[in-house]
């Protein structure tokens, strides 16, 4: 469930035409709520979305809510797995009470999630005139007012959540708008595919359990869904199927290697597996090969440059079979460890084969200095992946080194930035932070 932030009481008095209205902040009533519904919360958490369908979890729990404030820390719960229902839920407890500090709040987050940005702005202001310390709705309505081309306004609140002091808060704060919110839905699909026999969902399922996103700078191991879903695929495949006993190695050498195991004891149990080593099979799950492979050049049980003279054309091969981008981005890596770096050829057929944009990124990166302005295959890019912060950067910097009028581009680019901090292979928001002083050395000149 995710955390809500404790208040102290504030009042504030809102005047209209027709009657002053006075904020509350009822954290008592709250926790009185959430006291009753503890018990559904841990059911839902610790059992439900264990053993059974996530949709019909996710229906028993909100047929718990009771009244606005179990609405709402329902909704909170729901946050990071169904974002539709978290929205509704919050909206209609706002509904219920519009004068609830914490519900203004909430609904803000919503709106601001689904680009309701004027709502949005509306709710955080309201809350900001109680809550003036809190830096992390500078940086929501930053985006915000943003988004409605109010770049002054927009500028100044950045500003105001000041970056140099507050950068990892502010990181989290663009995370909690625009993280990842379906791995338990994925999960739950994932598990409906492998009753229907589907080989591949059996890989992606364990790889999602042993890789399980909690922002984006960590992840860790779901223990409590691993043991239950290598039973399932066991249940479904067999227990000699190639399925399970991938699958089964896999998460064995990624907990071993989580302990700092001898490179003898990983070894043994790829060779038991007849996995990767003296020639076996590569896993044909390319997050699961590249994790592997990942885990044997570290412990130097391969050496990068013999492995991909001796196997990169299979593994190029095994990515044109199977259509997996990340077979392909294994032979990448592998290419520009080789040669020292990946080839146009490589990176056109991960861009317009497998529509991938790290391979477009790739690319224009290889262009360097021959990059410009009016490329037709830059206009393509942007078409392929409108949302890319790091493609339209391209864009940017060519406007820029041939004299052109920046402000239209880094103002798309400022916007995408924001949505993914994806110029910064950290994902962290210095790269914001550039642009924003971009922007304002834009409108003040």
């Amino acid at each position: 469930m995710r955390q809500h932030i404790s208040l102290i009481i504030f009042c504030l008095s809102i005047f209209s035409t027709k009657a002053q209205v006075t904020i509350e902040n009822n954290q008592e009533r709250i926790l009185k709520e959430q006291n009753k519904i503890t018990s559904d919360l841990k059911y839902f958490f610790s059992d439900c979305l264990l053993n059974n369908n996530c949709d019909d979890c996710i229906n028993d729990l909100v047929s718990k809510a009771k009244n606005e404030y179990q609405k709402y820390l329902i909704g909170g719960a729901l946050y990071n797995i169904d974002p539709k229902t978290s929205y509704e839920l919050h909206k209609s407890a706002y509904q219920k009470h519009p004068n609830e500090l914490n519900f203004n709040l909430e609904y803000a987050i919503e709106s601001h999630r689904i680009g309701d940005y004027k709502n949005a702005i509306k709710h955080y202001e309201i809350y900001k005139q109680n809550k003036e310390k809190d830096y992390r709705v500078d940086v929501w309505l930053s985006e915000c007012y943003l988004n409605i081309d109010n770049y002054s306004k927009a500028i100044q609140h950045w500003k105001k959540a000041k970056h140099s002091k507050n950068h990892t808060g502010i990181d989290k704060a663009i995370y909690i708008i625009h993280g990842k919110a379906n791995q338990i839905k994925k999960r739950s699909d994932l598990i409906t595919k492998i009753k229907s026999k589907d080989s591949k969902s059996a890989y992606e399922l364990i790889f999602l359990d042993m890789n399980w996103e909690l922002d984006w700078w960590n992840n860790n191991i779901q223990k409590y869904f691993l043991e239950k879903d290598l039973n399932t695929i066991k249940n479904t495949f067999g227990s000699e199927s190639q399925e399970y006993l991938q699958v089964l190695a896999y998460s064995k050498i990624k907990l071993l290697s989580k302990k700092h195991p001898s490179k003898d004891s990983i070894e043994k149990k790829l060779l038991d597996a007849k996995l990767i080593l003296e020639n076996n099979l590569m896993p044909i799950n390319g997050k699961i090969a590249s994790d592997l492979l990942r885990i044997l050049f570290i412990n130097k049980s391969l050496d990068e440059k013999l492995f991909f003279e001796k196997r990169g054309k299979e593994i190029i091969e095994l990515a044109d079979k199977y259509k997996d981008v990340e077979l392909l981005n294994i032979y990448a890596y592998l290419e520009a460890v080789s040669t020292g770096r990946v080839s146009e050829k490589t990176d056109k057929k991960g861009w317009n084969e497998y529509l991938s944009e790290k391979f477009a990124i790739s690319y224009f990166i290889g262009l360097a200095d021959k990059n410009r302005y009016d490329n037709p295959d830059l206009a393509k890019a942007l078409k392929d992946f409108p949302n890319s912060s790091k493609i339209h950067w391209v864009k940017l910097n060519c406007a820029k080194i041939e004299g052109r009028n920046i402000k239209p581009d880094l103002i798309k680019t400022l916007k995408k930035e924001f949505k993914t901090l994806g110029s910064d292979q950290s994902k962290y928001s210095y790269a914001l932070k550039n642009y924003f002083y971009l922007l304002e050395n834009e409108i003040s000149n």
